[in-house]
């Protein structure tokens, strides 16, 4: 919504002062029309003013603060999205924890890192949201210049190929100097902050359930996932045994009972011990099934000794 906002903002903003630029063009043709045949009326230095004021500098101060407010914006959902992340409580790391030279970086750091998101498909957005995040800090540290060295020319400097190679942008290659003249660059950010905001968004919306110890460091959820279908098939296994038995009136329907009962049980020991395993960060053995089936508490209290709970 804000970003939303922002946008119907700058499009009646600038329709505003393309109005004036689109009218100051057709004076400015008209009057060449009238004095074609006056070589000595100038009529640009006529309306110098006005084009200095409606070309450079309400651009300037529309178009370059407003970029400053879509950063600020976005540096805030990041904030909002990392802060939300970490209330889940899977990590003590916060954002501010993190390396890096601003809050952009850090949050994406703790996206990667922290919250365990691949943010792989977003690496042509992250580059281009680094640019402007460059263009942002010229603006609002270097009186929107681009030279930080004055030493190295002004063709070696970081943002020259990228001011060179922008229309939307107003660039001054004598001096460094630069402004944004199109709304459209601010639009276009605000598409490329929302791609990605909704892209982080939507992978932190999926569920996410780590599962690991120190004998398993990989996420075993999979693995968990597997072992506990498992174990609620063999559950309705031994349920359908039973309803079974009791359609039955043969005389060896409980024989047949305890028999599948039984390897039904007999069964399960191997996945109820492999999960106890895990999840007491114990060395699991193929005979750790067999305490249970062959000694029940005192087979159970084996396995305890031998995963280190007691």
């Amino acid at each position: 919504m804000e970003l939303k906002e922002m946008e119907e903002y700058i499009n009646e903003t600038s329709s505003d002062l393309k109005a004036k630029q689109e009218k100051l063009d057709k004076d400015y043709e008209e009057a060449n029309k009238e004095v074609e045949e006056d070589a000595e009326y100038d009529v640009h230095s006529f309306l110098e003013d006005d084009i200095h004021k409606y070309f450079k500098v309400f651009p300037i101060y529309t178009y370059n603060p407003l970029l400053l407010t879509l950063y600020g914006q976005f540096e805030n959902w990041l904030k909002k999205l990392c802060d939300l992340d970490s209330r889940k409580g899977f990590s003590k790391v916060r954002v501010k924890d993190l390396a890096g030279n601003n809050y952009i970086e850090k949050s994406r750091r703790y996206l990667e890192i922290v919250a365990e998101i691949n943010l792989d498909d977003t690496k042509l957005e992250w580059q281009k949201i680094t640019q402007i995040q460059k263009l942002r800090n010229c603006i609002a540290h270097n009186d929107a210049n681009i030279v930080k060295d004055k030493s190295i020319p002004i063709e070696k400097q970081e943002l020259y190929k990228t001011l060179i190679n922008d229309n939307r942008l107003e660039f001054d290659k004598t001096n460094g100097d630069f402004y944004i003249k199109e709304p459209e660059f601010l639009i276009d950010t605000i598409e490329l902050i929302k791609k990605y905001l909704i892209t982080v968004i939507d992978k932190l919306k999926v569920k996410k359930v780590v599962a690991r110890n120190m004998s398993m460091p990989h996420d075993n959820t999979t693995w968990g996932q597997e072992k506990a279908e498992t174990l609620l098939k063999q559950v309705i296994l031994a349920l359908n045994e039973l309803d079974k038995n009791e359609k039955r009136t043969d005389e060896y329907k409980d024989s047949d009972l305890k028999s599948n009962l039984r390897g039904t049980f007999e069964s399960m020991t191997f996945n109820i011990t492999k999960l106890y395993s895990f999840f007491a960060n114990g060395k699991w053995e193929v005979v750790d099934q067999k305490y249970i089936v062959d000694e029940r508490e005192k087979g159970f209290e084996k396995i305890k000794n031998l995963y280190d709970i007691n």
